[in-house]
Order: C-alpha cells, then structure tokens, then sequence
C-alpha cells in the first residue's frame, strides 16, 4: 500500500527586483512595486516541523515507557520482584513492539496518517505494561488467597553474561569442554535419570490419558460457558479476549484435539461455529502469522482426521485470501499485522518489520494445502521465502529475529534465540524436508546448520548442570536464559536423528542434547510454585 508524501511545500517570491527595502517596524510594509502581488509566505519545509513534532511524540512515549519499565513499582500494590523476574520477558517484547512502531512510522514519510497511528499503537505499549503490573497483582492474590509461598528474587543475583559468545562462559557456569560437549563427537552423555518408580505399564499409561482427557475436557467446557466464539479464554477473570483479531482460534485450533480424545460432542459443537461463524475475510487487524498456524494449521489437520471436506474448503478460503500480502513485497515476505479483504481490494498492511518466527512458519501449513488441493500456489508462495533466505545468506545457520521485508535486511541491533519471535522457522526447516520425502536437501542443510550453530554459540549448562538453551542480545551479548518456547526443540533434534537428518557420531550428539534439554524444560515446571511459566534462569 503506498502512502503519500507529507505534501511540497512551494517556494513564493515576490515579483520584479530582488533588492527589496527591509520592513522597520510591525505597522510599516514594504511598499509593493508595479505587478507586485503579495503572497502569504509558506513554510518551506513542512516535511521538517511534522518531524520534529514526531521526535517530541517519541521522546516522550520513551521516557513514559522507561519509567515504567525501568523503575520498582510500589510495593503495596504488587510484589517487584516478582514483577521482576516473571515479566522481563514480556516487557523486552513490548520494548521491541515499540521499536517496530517507531521504524514502521519512519517507513511512512512521517505523514499525519503514520504520526497518528504510531502515536496509537504507542499509547497502546504503555497500557499493556500497565496490563502487565495488574497481572502481577492478580497473582500475588491468588497466591496469597490459596496460602502459596512465591519465590522472593531478592537474594538471587542477576545471570552473569559474556559479552562475546564464543569465548567461555563465565567462571560461576560450567564450560562446555568439562562436560564433553563437542559438536563432533558423541561424548557427551545422558545426564539425569528417569524415576525408576514411574508407571510406564498399560494400566500406567491408561492412567495417564485419562489424566489429560480430563483436564482437556475441564478446559474445553470453561472456554464453551466463558469465552465461546472468542480467540481465548481468560481463566483468572473468567472472561474472553480478541487477542488474534476475533478468529476464534481456540475453536478452529482445536477440533483435532478433540476428535482424537474422543469428545465428538464437542466436535460437533466445534464443527457447526466453524462451519457457519468463521469469517477470515474480517476488517478487524489480524496476525498473518497466527491465522496460518491455527486456523490453517487446525483446518488441515481436522480434514486430515475426519476426510471433511467443509474444513479442506474453509482452509482454501482463508489462505486465497492471505496469498495477495505475499506479492506485496520483492522478497516475497508478507506482512504479519494485515487487515483481509474479500471485495476485491488489496490487503491494508502495517508497518514493514517482521520477526523470523512471522515470515518463516507458512510452509507446512501451505505445502500440505497444495497436496491436498493440487493447487501449487500455496507452496510456492511459502517456499519463495526460504529460498530467498538460502540465497541471500547462504550458510548462515541462526538468523537475526527481526528483519525488515521491504529492504530485505535485518534490524542493527540483532538477537538470536531459538525461543520466542524465532522458534518456529527452525521447526519447519526439518518438518518442510520430512513433508518433501527427505529429496529437497536445502530445507535439511539449513537445519543442520542452524543446530550446529545453536549448539555451538547458544547451548551451556547451570551451575546445578542443567544444559539450557540461552539467547545472543544486541549483537554479542550471551544471555544464560532458557525460555518456554524453547522446549519444542527436544522433539525437534529427536526426529531429525530419528529420520536421519543425521547420522553417526552427530546424531548420537543430537539425541543427548535432546535428552538433557527435555529434563531441563521439565524441571522449569517441576521448580515453579504456581505452575506459571514465562521463562527461568538456570
């Protein structure tokens, strides 16, 4: 979508000599010479002023937002360590999302239209971290209501860091070399056990599906009595929340899930909203990114389970609808915040930053529709994406987060992470060569290379030995952080080995890397009072 210009400001001069008399005094002008017309004098650079009204708007959401992020809050209403330790994640994506509103304005020629948008989507970074802080509230509640102790952080120092990433952890952590661990060699071993008390029998096993049967079924009914139609349910306030763009997605995500627990009463009632409710043509601002891996994602796989054909059709409607924002760009990356249309017109798009998790996670969902379909469309719009990747950075395993698609480069200040904003792109390097029959090596060659890479500048082990998954910020910086979203990369090796993305002495490495990280994701769980989960420090 193109957007005009802050508009030309024209130079007036006055008509016949340049040597004009001087004005002397407010009550005296100039006298006007024969054919003279007086003009009002114009701004000669309007462009300038909106500018500096911009700076000021920006200037002042940034000192709103380090305040708020920056300084303790009170301790009477919410408990700052918590707030601390539970939301820094939260809040370095809000930071982030308030970069991208300022980058995405400055794409805009500083227009009124982009001034006001921005100061918008600005305003609206500074209520979610007021948002946040009620959170922390309504936990420090809960906790408090149901006797339960909350870590205080106060005596837990921050994680040291290394400013270089390839050097040596620092000296509190174990180094990589004592434990073994060496990229090309299988020497570094399973560390923990599994408890030899756990049931693992049929009756074990049968005990454990009900388990989970049963907790799906408690979830699905709240949702059903407290959010239904909506994108999520809100279990604390008990309540909806539109926060994909009014998709229902958990209807659309979960109509598998039910159909192989056997709940087919809930499916039906999944199928019929589905079938006459979702709507992806909507005027309301949705995620691309979100829209492709739960309601694509979920209409494939309910067609795949069930064979109808109303899921297949809802699916072909909505990415037909998706494919026009992939043609916007000469780097064939869409836009992720995009407002579908189904008149005829062309996709709003907003702003020009996506992250690797945004732009890298179509091509399952989109070559699996083109198998389905014979449509080839779907598949080439996804895979013009890693194509382009492989060209443009050919043998670069790990990739920055953030990239701009209309310039077709990364931000300056880069991050590397396996977790949030990146975590999917690697999933689907190796899902994408699986579903190709294992015969289109470049999707297998970026994976490798990006698990080497992680393995060599991301991996180290705590100090109570638990290996973890750290993240790289602004460029060099080692952060010994392992986060939530992470925990889908045991799965992600296991199958590599198991298929033979892999083999020998590496796929013995991979499979240990796989174990360890599994143990270490579960004792994230196992070590948090209250279940809740953003990430933790080891």
């Amino acid at each position: 979508m193109g957007i005009d210009g802050a508009g030309q400001s024209g130079r007036f001069t006055r008509g016949g000599s340049s040597q004009l008399p001087r004005r002397t005094s407010s009550s005296h002008l100039p006298p006007r010479y024969p054919g003279q017309t007086r003009h009002k004098r114009q701004p000669e650079h309007q462009g300038k002023l909106v500018l500096l009204f911009f700076i000021l708007i920006i200037g002042s959401c940034t000192i709103i937002i380090q305040h708020r992020l920056f300084l303790p809050i009170d301790s009477k209403t919410s408990d700052p360590h918590l707030h601390r330790k539970h939301l820094r994640a939260e809040q370095q994506d809000l930071q982030e999302q308030f970069t991208s509103h300022k980058l995405s304005a400055l794409d805009s020629s500083y227009t009124q239209s982009a001034i006001h948008n921005a100061t918008a989507k600005l305003q609206a970074t500074v209520k979610d971290i007021k948002r946040q802080q009620g959170k922390e509230q309504q936990i420090s509640q809960i906790a408090a209501n149901n006797d339960i102790q909350l870590v205080d952080a106060s005596s837990v120092p921050d994680p040291p860091v290394t400013q270089n990433p390839t050097q040596a952890p620092s000296p509190n952590l174990f180094s990589l070399d004592q434990l073994n661990i060496n990229n090309s060699a299988g020497a570094f071993h399973f560390q923990h056990k599994l408890d030899p008390t756990e049931d693992f029998s049929a009756t074990g096993l049968d005990k454990k599906r009900r388990l989970v049967k049963e907790a799906a079924a408690h979830s699905w009914k709240a949702y059903e009595e407290h959010a239904w139609g909506m994108d999520e349910l809100q279990p604390i306030t008990q309540d909806g929340k539109e926060s994909l763009g009014g998709i229902g997605a958990t209807i659309v995500d979960s109509p598998d899930t039910l159909w192989l627990m056997g709940l087919k009463d809930d499916f039906s009632r999944a199928r019929e909203w589905v079938s006459t409710s979702l709507k992806c043509n909507s005027s309301r601002r949705i995620s691309l990114f979100e829209t492709n891996i739960r309601v694509v994602g979920g209409l494939i796989g309910a067609f795949e389970l069930t064979e109808d054909h109303m899921f297949l059709d809802k699916a072909v409607e909505c990415v037909n609808l998706m494919l026009p924002v992939f043609q916007t760009s000469w780097t064939g990356i869409p836009n992720n915040q995009v407002t579908l249309k189904s008149t005829g017109k062309k996709p709003r798009l907003h702003g020009s930053l996506v992250s690797l998790a945004e732009y890298g996670s179509f091509g399952v969902e989109f070559y699996a529709l083109s198998q389905r379909t014979g449509n080839a469309s779907y598949a080439e719009a996804a895979e013009t994406i890693y194509r382009w990747l492989n060209e443009r950075f050919p043998g670069q395993g790990l990739l920055p987060t953030r990239l701009n698609r209309n310039r077709g480069t990364f931000t300056n200040m880069k991050t590397y992470t396996m977790g949030a904003m990146a975590d999917s792109y690697y999933e689907y390097l190796l899902k994408m060569w699986l579903l190709k029959g294992q015969k289109d090596d470049m999707y297998r060659s970026m994976w490798e290379s990006s698990m080497d890479e992680m393995m060599t500048k991301l991996m180290n082990v705590s100090v109570g030995g638990l290996l973890y998954i750290g993240l790289i910020q602004q460029n060099t910086m080692f952060m010994p952080r392992l986060e939530h979203l992470t925990c889908y990369l045991p799965g992600n090796l296991a199958l590599g080995v198991v298929y033979g993305a892999v083999n020998g002495s590496k796929a013995d490495h991979y499979m240990a890397v796989a174990k360890n990280l599994t143990y270490s994701c579960w004792q994230m769980y196992e070590r948090m009072p209250v279940g809740r989960i953003l990430h933790t420090t080891p």
